[in-house]
């Protein structure tokens, strides 16, 4: 037995399918289609007009979708899987099929499929495991330095006066470092839920770069690079000091830590129009390979892990410089050459007239 729906009800049924965000198949027991979806058009690439018969091969031949609505209409059971589906893009789908039972005659006349888009879902999902696998292992890593060098020492280095003093240095080193971790987690959150409140002012760039300079340089001593502030004078940008400070830092500091001994890192800023302005953080470091662009700004993601725990940090920076530049209604990018150098580009808001200036000072 087949199915159709009559002159009244498909209208009101195309109407109420057609404000679904999931797409709707819905086919017969021939497994010609019957009715499907604006969802489903997107998803499957379908005309969004049936001028004629339409079997379900002729949309897809995703055998997981073949098999599903085979086992409902053979079998009455309904069917769930998670699937791939590629067009334009590669997408994740949770797949549902029921069965659509005639009351009359309590049998199968056909089957409905759900297609909800999970992509993102499990996109999230990924990030989330990588995320805490990344984290145990960064807490990991100097609490078991932590606790072999006390070890040592309570079973009598504490007494050997030649080596205790270097071993207290390497716990305080690796404490320092879980507790800067958990602070930047702590900062993370804040940020994220929206609990650190910005306070913008205008900020003379040059003068502020410059206050920053001081705080770089012992870094930049100790690795051989020259940093540079070439921004111009009369730039401005209507950012909260406090943040910006933090935008600025990770990223020269970060420049400084990847460079190359006899490399610099330079500062720029210009007005990029009415309404914005842009501040670069270019460097001649050791650059990032194109495949790891697109996730830089992840929670705890390292490029090169074993360059990460030789300069030391958090893994946390970008992601942090990412949503303080977003907070400020602005965005970042970032271009590199393995081998050559990155830059940084941050666009936040240009002042407008008469607004409170800060002209030196940081916090």
């Amino acid at each position: 037995m087949s199915f159709r729906l009559d002159q009244y009800s498909q209208p009101l049924l195309e109407a109420v399918l057609g404000s679904l965000r999931e797409g709707i198949l819905v086919i017969d027991q021939q497994t010609e289609v019957v009715l499907y979806n604006q969802a489903a058009i997107d998803i499957f690439n379908l005309s969004p007009v049936m001028t004629g018969p339409l079997r379900l091969i002729d949309i897809t031949r995703n055998k997981a979708i073949h098999d599903g609505f085979r086992q409902v209409l053979e079998e009455g059971r309904p069917f769930d899987a998670e699937l791939e589906i590629f067009g334009i893009q590669e997408r994740t789908f949770s797949f549902r099929a029921t069965p659509l039972i005639m009351p009359s005659a309590h049998e199968v006349v056909g089957a409905i499929g759900v297609f909800f888009d999970v992509t993102q879902l499990v996109r999230l999902e990924r990030v989330r495991r990588e995320f805490f696998a990344n984290l145990s292992h960064e807490l990991r890593t100097p609490l078991t330095s932590i606790l072999a060098y006390v070890e040592t020492l309570l079973n009598g280095a504490i007494y050997d006066n030649e080596n205790n003093i270097q071993f207290l240095q390497i716990i305080n080193k690796h404490a320092t470092r879980m507790q800067n971790l958990v602070r930047d987690i702590a900062d993370l959150s804040a940020i994220e839920a929206g609990e650190f409140k910005l306070e913008p002012v205008t900020i003379e760039l040059k003068a502020f770069v410059d206050n920053l300079a001081v705080l770089v340089l012992p870094e930049a001593t100790t690795r051989q690079v020259t940093f540079r502030n070439e921004v111009p004078a009369g730039v401005q940008v209507y950012a909260d000091p406090q943040a910006l400070e933090q935008i600025l830092m990770n990223l020269i500091i970060n420049a400084v830590k990847f460079n190359r001994p006899g490399g610099e890192v330079v500062v720029t800023a210009n007005f990029e129009s009415d309404v914005r302005t842009v501040i670069a953080v270019r460097d001649t470091g050791i650059g990032i390979e194109a495949k790891h662009l697109g996730r830089i700004f992840e929670r705890l993601y390292r490029v090169d892990k074993s360059r990460s725990q030789e300069v030391g940090g958090t893994g946390l920076g970008l992601a942090i410089v990412k949503h303080l530049v977003l907070n400020h209604g602005g965005d970042i990018s970032v271009d590199s050459t393995p081998g050559v150098g990155s830059e940084f580009r941050v666009r936040l808001p240009r002042p407008v007239t008469a607004l409170p200036s800060m002209s030196s000072t940081t916090t």
